[in-house]
C-alpha cells in the first residue's frame, strides 16, 4: 500500500471515519500522520505535544500533505483525551513514557496503539498487559505498532512456514546493520538512555527481532555480548550480538548496531529442512522452497533462487514511507470496527520485550538467560555495556625454530 492506496472502507452507517490523535511530534510521527491519512477509515483530528507550540509546528510543517476532512487541532495530552472527536490515539513518545501515556488513554475510554518498542522498563510492560486485558473486555482495541508484519514478503514466509512447506525451522540469523550518526543522539537528550530509549537492540533492531520471534515461536534462553564502540555521550549500547535459543530446539544469532558506516539491509535468513528464505528490508530477496528438483547432497549454495524478480525500490527507512504504517492502521481501524483483536496484541509486544530485556541482561552478567526466569524476577536495571578487552602483553620472544612470516605479494607462507 501506499499513501494514496486506501484499502476499501469499513464504514459505520453513517460514514464517518474513526478521528485519531497522535500524541508526539518526533520523526516517526510524520509517519503514523501519513498512515492515517492513507487509511480509508481514519482520520487526524489532532496532534498533541507536551509544548503546544511544538504541536502547531507540526501542523503547520505536514498539514499540506495530509487527506482531511476537518480541522487538525494542536494540544495537551489531557485537552486530546477529553476531546469527543478523539476515539483512536497513536502515541509516538519516548519509549519510556509509553505505558504511562497508554494507560491514560486507555483509561480515558480511548482506543490505542503504541509505537515501538511497547516500552523501555520490564515491569512497567509486565503489568501493562493486565491494562490492556482489561480494557479489551469492555470493547477497546490496544496494539503495538510491528508493521514488518503486515508487508507483503513477511506474510508470504509466514504462510509458508504455516503450512509446512518449510519444514522444520532449524536457524535464523538477524541482522541490522544501521548507521546512526553522533549528531542523531546529540539532537535529543532522550535518546541513548536507558530510560527513555535504549540501544541498539531495542530501539533499532526490535522489528527484525519481532519478526525472528513470529517465525520461530517461544525464545527460551538468551546469550549476548554488547559494546558501545563507536558513539560518545549515550549510556546504552550501539553494537550486540546475541544467540537465541527456541523451545523448539531452534538457534538464532541476532545482531544489531548503529555503528555500520553507511548503513546496510536489515537482514533476516530463515532457515528450515524444507526451505528457506532472506527477507532484506521489507522485500523478499530470497526464498527456495522444496518442489522435488534435485538439489544434491551438497545444496546449492545459495542458488536456486525462487524469486522471480526481487524488488529493489522495497522501502529502507519508516520515517521515509508510511506504507507499513498504513497496513497496521488499517488493521487496527478494523478491529475497532469489526470489534475483534488486532493481528498484533501488547502480548506479542512484550514477549518480544522480554528477548531484549534477556539480551540486556546477558551482555550485563556475562551469563546465559532464561526468558521464564527474567518473567519472574524482571528487576529494573540499569543495564550495563560490554568493555573492549585489554589486549593481553605478547610474550617475550624466544628462540625462533622456524620462519613462519607471510609473503605479502602472493598471501602465503613462506
Amino acid at each position: 500500500m501506499t499513501c494514496s492506496d486506501r484499502a476499501a472502507a469499513v464504514r459505520r452507517p453513517d460514514g464517518r471515519p474513526l478521528g485519531v490523535a497522535v500524541i508526539g511530534t518526533g520523526a516517526i510521527a510524520a509517519t503514523h500522520a501519513a498512515a492515517i491519512s492513507a487509511t480509508a477509515d481514519t482520520e487526524l483530528v489532532a496532534v498533541g505535544s507536551r509544548v503546544p507550540s511544538r504541536a502547531r509546528a507540526f501542523i503547520e510543517q505536514h498539514r499540506a500533505s495530509w487527506s482531511t476532512r476537518g480541522p487538525v487541532v494542536a494540544a495537551t495530552v489531557d485537552e486530546i483525551l477529553d476531546d469527543p472527536r478523539v476515539e483512536l490515539v497513536s502515541v509516538v513518545t519516548p519509549t519510556g513514557t509509553h505505558v504511562g501515556i497508554g494507560t491514560a488513554v486507555l483509561d480515558a475510554g480511548r482506543h490505542l496503539i503504541l509505537e515501538k518498542p511497547l516500552d523501555t522498563d520490564l515491569q512497567r510492560a509486565l503489568a501493562f498487559v493486565g491494562v490492556a486485558a482489561r480494557a479489551e473486555a469492555s470493547g477497546l482495541v490496544a496494539a503495538v505498532v510491528s508493521q514488518q508484519r503486515f508487508g507483503p514478503a513477511a506474510g508470504l514466509v509466514r504462510r509458508a512456514i504455516d503450512a509446512g512447506r518449510m519444514g522444520t525451522l532449524t536457524s535464523g540469523v538477524a541482522s541490522v546493520g544501521w548507521w546512526r550518526d553522533q549528531s542523531y543522539y546529540d539532537r535529543a537528550g532522550w535518546r541513548g538512555t536507558w530510560a527513555h530509549d535504549g540501544g541498539a537492540v531495542m530501539n533499532q533492531g526490535v522489528h527484525t527481532l519481532d519478526l525472528l520471534l513470529w517465525y520461530f515461536g517461544r525464545a527460551v534462553r538468551v546469550t549476548a555480548s554488547s559494546r558501545r564502540l563507536a558513539h560518545q555521550r549515550i549510556e546504552v549500547e550501539d553494537t550486540a550480538a546475541a544467540v537465541v535459543e527456541f523451545e523448539s530446539g531452534a538457534l538464532a544469532t541476532v545482531h544489531t548496531t548503529t555503528a555500520a558506516f553507511p548503513g546496510l539491509a536489515a537482514r533476516l535468513q530463515v532457515m528450515g529442512t524444507r526451505g528457506s528464505a532472506v527477507i532484506e528490508h521489507e522485500g523478499l530477496s530470497y526464498l527456495h522452497l522444496a518442489d522435488g528438483s534435485d538439489v544434491g547432497e551438497m545444496g546449492l549454495h545459495g542458488s536456486g533462487n525462487q524469486v522471480v524478480a526481487p524488488d529493489p525500490t522495497v522501502n529502507r527507512d519508516a520515517t521515509t514511507t508510511a506504507a507499513g504504517h498504513a497496513r497496521q492502521f488499517d488493521d487496527v481501524s478494523r478491529s475497532v470496527l469489526e470489534g475483534r483483536r488486532t493481528l498484533v496484541t501488547v502480548e506479542d509486544a512484550v514477549r518480544t520485550l522480554v528477548t531484549v530485556h534477556a539480551i540486556y541482561r546477558s551482555a550485563t552478567e556475562g551469563r546465559p538467560v532464561d526468558l521464564a526466569e527474567l518473567e519472574r524476577h524482571p528487576g529494573s536495571g540499569p543495564y550495563r555495556v560490554g568493555t573492549v578487552p585489554t589486549p593481553a602483553a605478547p610474550e617475550p620472544a624466544g628462540p625462533q625454530a622456524h620462519d613462519d612470516s607471510v609473503d605479502g605479494s602472493s598471501g602465503v607462507l613462506r
